[in-house]
């Protein structure tokens, strides 16, 4: 759906930040790469002008901090929009009541979110970006870069040694089958603990390895943070843990925990691999074939958090052509909604794998 004529005559959007985002203010300059859309929303801060705002921004982590806005003097046709990128447990902090229907948009990392706001990019296919006349980013690596490791097994570098999803009990069944060497906080050694500095992203020791460690802290559903995303140019085979998250990833990019039966089946594979260049650089025919990319960030079609709710207010306004159109949708419960669509696993996944 394009945006109409009214587009480039009226006054910009603006979008009122209710909340602060993890005690901090919001960029107010966070428009600025939302191409085609810098000069059509504004930002702002000040709660004074919150009959003026088309969109009201909550922070899902800080809500708590400060009284909800007066319901009784709401515009009928302002939205409320939900806003986390953390999961539902992180997100949702001293139990904060929030009336139902309050909100009318989502801006989270689900897919089903009336707004993505995703950790990187979008892959899409590079026929789909040709034929939109995006730029190809291409992710080839020579082969011999690919294949040649001067380690053995999976790397990992973890700072949080006690997670929801218990990933470290997953990979210390599969050390018993398979090297397995955590750099960070939870190093076991002083030197494996320094081998990162603070702030640094250590890719040379990432590709050192065939394999290295992307769970998350906790598996939901769309989740994939800088753990991938930061990673996404190094030669080495991500590790995730379950085969939901594959909606995210071009196929055959990733090793699924859950697609085998327990560690030591998926250690035998990985082994495999190991001693078969032939078979490991499957995992690398996304790249060496070119037939994934990345759409350019916040291209249209793509649209990347705020660019999106931006993007979203000018659609719903051009609908009817009027500036009191009324919002069409509410979210009864937002955090049941949020916790029902994320589908966060705790500890059973990884508990009933090592026993089994």
């Amino acid at each position: 759906m394009k945006i109409g004529h009214r587009f480039e005559t009226l006054a910009p959007k603006r979008i009122l930040y209710w909340t602060t985002i993890f005690g901090a203010q919001a960029k107010s300059q966070q428009l600025a790469d939302c191409t085609g859309l810098t000069d059509r929303c504004v930002i702002d801060f000040n709660r004074d002008q919150i009959n003026a705002s088309d969109a009201v921004v909550f922070h899902g982590a800080d809500i708590h901090s400060s009284p909800l806005p007066d319901q009784n003097t709401r515009r009928p046709q302002q939205i409320y929009v939900f806003h986390t990128m953390e999961t539902p447990k992180n997100s949702r902090k001293n139990n904060v009541f929030i009336p139902p229907n309050f909100f009318n948009w989502s801006l989270t990392f689900l897919q089903e979110s009336d707004a993505i706001s995703k950790y990187g990019s979008f892959f899409i296919s590079s026929q789909k970006a040709e034929s939109r006349g995006f730029k190809i980013q291409s992710y080839y690596v020579q082969p011999k870069r690919i294949t040649k490791k001067s380690r053995n097994g999976i790397f990992g570098l973890i700072s949080n040694c006690y997670t929801d999803s218990k990933r470290e009990l997953a990979f210390e069944e599969l050390a018993k089958y398979i090297n397995v060497t955590i750099g960070g906080k939870c190093g076991k050694t002083a030197e494996l603990r320094d081998i990162c500095p603070m702030g640094s992203f250590c890719l040379d020791i990432f590709e050192q390895y065939p394999f290295y460690i992307a769970v998350e802290n906790t598996v939901c559903n769309d989740y994939i943070t800088e753990k991938f995303w930061n990673r996404i140019s190094v030669p080495s085979i991500p590790i995730i843990t379950l085969l939901f998250q594959k909606r995210t990833f071009p196929p055959k990019s990733f090793i699924a925990m859950d697609d085998y039966k327990n560690p030591h089946e998926m250690a035998n594979h990985l082994r495999a691999l190991e001693s078969n260049s032939t078979a490991y650089l499957e995992y690398f025919a996304w790249r060496q074939f070119g037939t994934w990319t990345t759409a350019p960030w916040n291209a249209p079609g793509y649209r990347n958090g705020i660019c999106r709710v931006c993007e979203l207010l000018w659609k719903q306004s051009d609908k009817n052509a009027t500036d009191d159109l009324i919002p069409e949708k509410a979210i009864p419960d937002v955090w049941k909604w949020y916790e029902e669509k994320a589908q966060c696993e705790n500890d059973e996944f990884v508990q009933k794998w090592i026993s089994s």
